[in-house]
């Protein structure tokens, strides 16, 4: 990965130089003097990568016909619709290529168990996606730290969202989503309709939420005066795929993204600062966790890599929340039935009988929540049908052997647990919205649980994933 961003950024470099000597020849000769040289660059270095992986028994290798590009634009517009159709043609095992990557995909059970259970001396997380997550939550936490002190702040956050904190967490979100609601009807008529965009809205929904819930008090009131909106959306505008692949570009929108970090980091240390001056150790949000938190060693996660931590929780939740929730009510939509049976689940659950009016119905608690059987398995049906991660990665760092065949160093290997979900064995009609399929099942056929143990951490061979297995990006 490095050779190649290396080479290509020297090439840009040399193409600027050369405009700078010669303007008089115009910006056209620059773009083309760029387009040589980085052609040239590719080609040297598919030299290079296919003379040290000769002999190897390789997989096969899908067919394209632009050098760089690949395979990217046919995956961009429809990853699994492509996967599916490399998958028929080429087995569960291809490497195609991206964006001068070549990415080897490993589908199915098997596939899947191996990629979530690889070695991490042959093939990391951190050498996939350090480029996306680092400059967006900071360093000293997630990808810029070694995996087993990864593992340890994940276990912070986990330890902060404990069943205490989100009892106390329901009626904030009840409030959110109402204060909300209203203040989108509130200069309606009665009887007048009005259309709301489901990603905008679920997006802000989340954001509300997550800020009272889990950042606290003052980035929820942040959010209210605009200052912390701001920030967020800078930070978002950076969190791109394209950073998984060049680090180096001079976009507005990454200079605007590191003027946010540096921005919120600061706010939180802020917060920090305050909050310790107070002596406050009674607010149940996961600052408060973070501040408490220990390594194993005894030392203290530094005030950044906190603060950095609330920023990768922040925006690591939000995308995945607000597209699954987005998927629900589009799914719900189409299918006025189920809305219709879901009510009467409420109905039931709340109140004992199955035709209280909604808006009569009294907030939902924990104890209910955990009642609400068909919402479960409209959740799990919407989580099938529209995996929050398509694409899941490493970077090779030593060939690595996978049922016979060698991947090689420099290759990112990916599993796509949204192709295993769309198995016609396991899920008959795999793309029909069918909540009622997750009623007993079993691990195939989309169940979380298998007698109490906890499939998504425990069995990376289950056909249902939506959010990996494990250690999962």
């Amino acid at each position: 990965m490095g050779v190649i961003d290396s080479a290509i950024t020297s090439a840009v470099r040399q193409a600027i130089d050369w405009y700078a000597a010669s303007k008089e020849f115009g910006l056209p000769y620059a773009i083309s003097a760029l387009a040589v040289l980085i052609v040239v660059v590719f080609w040297s270095v598919s030299a290079w990568s296919n003379a040290a992986n000769t002999g190897k028994n390789l997989p096969p290798t899908v067919k394209y016909t632009l050098p760089f590009f690949g395979n990217t634009i046919e995956y961009g517009i429809d990853p699994v619709k492509f996967l599916q159709k490399c998958q028929k043609e080429y087995g569960d095992t291809f490497t195609f290529l991206m964006l001068g990557r070549m990415m080897t995909f490993t589908l199915g059970p098997d596939g899947n168990h191996f990629l979530f259970n690889v070695k991490l001396k042959d093939a990391t997380a951190e050498g996939a996606y350090e480029t996306l997550t680092v400059p967006v939550f900071g360093k000293e936490v997630v990808y810029d730290v070694p995996n087993s002190l990864f593992m340890e702040q994940k276990k912070f956050v986990k330890d902060a969202l404990s069943t205490a904190a989100f009892k106390s967490y329901l009626p904030i979100i009840t409030y959110e989503v109402k204060d909300y609601l209203d203040s989108v009807f509130e200069n309606l008529k009665a009887g007048q309709e009005t259309y709301i965009e489901t990603f905008q809205t679920m997006s802000e929904l989340t954001i509300r939420t997550a800020a009272h819930c889990l950042m606290g008090k003052e980035i929820r009131d942040g959010l209210r005066v605009g200052s912390v909106t701001k920030l967020y959306h800078d930070l978002d505008a950076g969190f791109r795929p394209i950073n998984v692949f060049f680090r180096w570009l001079p976009l507005p929108a990454y200079f605007a993204r590191d003027k946010a970090n540096l921005e919120m980091t600061n706010l939180f240390k802020t917060i920090m600062k305050k909050r310790k001056a107070e002596n406050d150790t009674e607010t149940l949000d996961v600052l408060n966790g973070l501040m408490r938190a220990e390594y194993k060693d005894g030392s203290k996660p530094s005030d950044d890599a906190i603060a950095h931590l609330m920023i990768a929780l922040l925006l690591g939740g939000q995308h995945t929340s607000s597209t699954t929730s987005s998927w629900i009510l589009f799914e719900l939509a189409r299918r006025p039935d189920v809305v219709a049976d879901l009510l009467e689940e409420q109905s039931m659950v709340l109140t004992g009988k199955p035709d209280t009016p909604p808006h009569l119905l009294p907030d939902l608690d924990y104890e209910s929540l955990k009642k609400l059987t068909l919402m479960d398995c409209v959740m799990k049906e919407s989580l099938r049908l529209h995996t929050p991660i398509h694409t899941i990665m490493r970077f090779v760092e030593n060939d690595v052997e996978y049922k016979g065949l060698i991947i090689p160093k420099g290759h990112f290997v990916c599993a796509a647990p949204q192709v295993s979900h769309l198995t016609e064995s396991k899920f008959p009609e795999p793309y029909k919205f069918d909540p009622l399929r997750h009623l007993g099942s079993d691990e195939g056929s989309g169940e979380w649980t298998i007698n109490g143990v906890d499939i998504a951490q425990k069995s990376a061979r289950s056909l249902f994933l939506p959010f990996g297995a494990g250690n999962v990006i």
